[in-house]
């Protein structure tokens, strides 16, 4: 991981936490469990190379049952593979063990092959799927592509979580 600081996401960031999650995850407004969710309406941490922002974790409060959402993970190709993912993924961890979460999950798709891998060297587990989830998402977000990273038809959302 390349220097850079590490610190909560404000209002002044959200110009350019749009851009990136728009390069990203096609936007802001994710489709997920059949709901869209602004992952910038919710408290987050950005990851800065100077006053570049280059990467971003966003994350629920605990629910009444001690289970945290992290709502979106995104870093700039530029930075991928230095470890800021992890480290953003930890961030998030944290703040939600201390708020009392015991759980945390996350919901990716079934061709984010790079961030599974990433999630599971994090103690996430696979815990669910749900077929066709992405399919019937792109009839009310048709930004989203038909086909995915590696090439790979998208159509699937996977439900991953890990104990605190």
């Amino acid at each position: 991981m390349e220097p850079g600081s590490l610190r909560p996401l404000a209002p002044p960031h959200l110009d350019a936490a749009e851009a990136l999650l728009d390069e990203l995850l096609a936007g802001r407004l994710q489709s997920r469990l059949g709901q869209r969710q602004d992952v910038l309406a919710l408290p987050g941490a950005g990851a800065w190379d100077g006053d570049r922002l280059i990467g971003l974790v966003t994350w629920g409060k605990p629910d009444g049952h001690g289970r945290a959402e992290l709502a979106a993970l995104a870093v700039a190709a530029s930075h991928q593979g230095q470890g800021w993912g992890g480290t953003l993924v930890e961030v998030a961890a944290e703040t939600a063990r201390v708020t009392g979460a015991a759980v945390q999950w996350l919901v990716t798709t079934n061709d984010n092959l790079d961030a599974l891998r990433l999630y599971q060297r994090h103690g996430f587990r696979l815990v669910a799927l749900r077929a066709g989830a992405v399919d019937a998402s792109r009839r009310t977000k048709p930004a989203i592509p038909a086909t995915g990273h590696y090439g790979i038809p998208l159509r699937d959302e996977l439900i991953l979580e890990r104990r605190l």
